[in-house]
């Protein structure tokens, strides 16, 4: 039963992202309500299931929006397996280290997207990085850090006892 409410739950922030994201686009650049979820996720369920669940969230996604298959499914599946090799827990506030997670892990997932579906055009690394991965990151950290702010239970990160 809780796999199904994942599931309808992933319908909704999909819809989210189809839709309500393009309102709150600043210069061309929206939150990344996907990822944010895949990073709650994947920190549940770990690196193999974050790495299938990254991978079907972005077949979905996929599916309904975008001309170039496969390529979401690639990004978020690398993101999802991502999760795991950040250290958390280190920053010292719990907002801030959700923050550095999502920035982190959207920044790499926007820049493998853009990057492979710009292949072929003459836009360069730094420019895809610059215009394109960072200020989403930003953007959905931002983002991030204000549900983490509004439900402390959302994202819950391991803190080092000091």
């Amino acid at each position: 039963m809780t796999y199904v409410l994942y599931a309808l739950i992933y319908v909704a922030v999909l819809f989210l992202q189809l839709t309500f994201a393009n309102f709150m686009a600043v210069y061309g650049i929206s939150p990344n309500f996907l990822v944010i979820y895949l990073v709650y996720l994947s920190l549940k369920f770990q690196r193999t299931w974050g790495s299938v669940i990254g991978f079907l969230m972005g077949i979905f996604q996929d599916a309904v929006s975008t001309p170039l298959f496969g390529v979401n499914a690639f990004s978020k599946t690398f993101s999802g397996f991502f999760v795991h090799l950040l250290p958390r827990g280190k920053v010292g506030t719990p907002i801030a280290d959700v923050g550095l997670l999502i920035f982190t892990v959207t920044l790499v997932h926007d820049f493998l997207f853009n990057f492979i579906y710009s292949l072929g055009s003459q836009q360069g690394v730094l420019f895809i990085l610059l215009r394109y991965a960072a200020p989403g990151a930003v953007y959905t950290a931002v983002l991030g850090m204000m549900i983490k702010a509004l439900f402390p239970k959302f994202l819950q990160v391991e803190h080092a006892e000091s």
